[in-house]
């Protein structure tokens, strides 16, 4: 029985020891972020600025999921291009981490939304916060949405590091083709719709107005406190967060005329 235990032992040590997945639910993914723009629309928000930058017809941005202890956080570095906001790419409704994935910062609203991940209950949360002294949080939740209309393949290769399978997904207009791995210790997409299976993390998604490459996929500690949402944000539904921020923004346009 002793040499039973100390077998099972040296055999669990080992396990650990080769599996980083096992060993280590904390770190981050960082993916490369291709999207087409609205050139014409764009240059509607440099305020007739002489100055204002060329804009490109496809941009290039890195989005960063971060995850510990069941729990994730969406971060999005979004090009300026000039008159002091951030873009939304052409087909990019993510306000809520991705407001599609995950849903990501809006436009007009820079800093003033947040994604977040519950990793455990699978749940995308937009949070959004209003502007003025009567400053208030909210946030709102969405359901992964594992899609049935899916092709797979037999096809694999590998990203960053991990083994993927090939699979092709219609979401609403557009179809993505998608290359997912199970070697990971939870579901997450960049875009909610995209993820094929129960347990799959995407780690490239190619639409014909986006896509989503996974860079790096980097298994370490997390110390960001910053995961959690935010103490004392009100839940509300969907429709609800929509009319709040319709109504945000509409003080935001009244204050630039003034």
């Amino acid at each position: 029985m002793n040499r039973t235990i100390r077998l099972l032992f040296a055999a669990a040590t080992l396990l650990s020891a080769s599996s980083p997945v096992l060993a280590q639910q904390s770190g981050t993914i960082e993916y490369e972020v291709t999207a087409k723009t609205d050139p014409e629309r764009m240059r509607g928000f440099q305020r007739g600025s002489d100055d204002a930058p060329e804009i490109p017809d496809v941009i290039t941005f890195k989005q960063t999921f971060t995850f510990n202890n069941n729990i994730g956080k969406i971060t999005t570095e979004r090009p300026d291009f000039g008159g002091g906001r951030r873009q939304r790419p052409e087909g990019d409704t993510s306000n809520r981490f991705g407001r599609r994935p995950g849903m990501g910062g809006g436009m007009g609203f820079r800093g003033n939304n947040a994604q977040y991940v519950d990793l455990a209950n699978k749940k995308y949360e937009q949070v959004f916060s209003t502007f003025g002294d009567d400053k208030k949080t909210y946030y709102t939740e969405e359901d992964f949405i594992f899609t049935a209309n899916t092709k797979s393949s037999d096809k694999t290769k590998k990203i960053a590091g991990y083994n993927c399978k090939k699979a092709t997904i219609q979401l609403k207009d557009d179809t993505y083709t998608v290359w997912y791995t199970t070697e990971l210790p939870f579901s997450f997409a960049p875009v909610n719709g995209l993820l094929p299976e129960n347990n799959a993390v995407v780690l490239s998604a190619e639409g014909s107005k986006r896509s989503f490459v996974a860079k790096s996929v980097n298994l370490k500690p997390v110390t960001d406190a910053d995961l959690s949402l935010p103490a004392g944000a009100e839940k509300v539904t969907q429709e609800q967060m929509r009319e709040i921020r319709k109504q945000e923004m509409d003080k935001l346009r009244k204050r630039q005329q003034q």
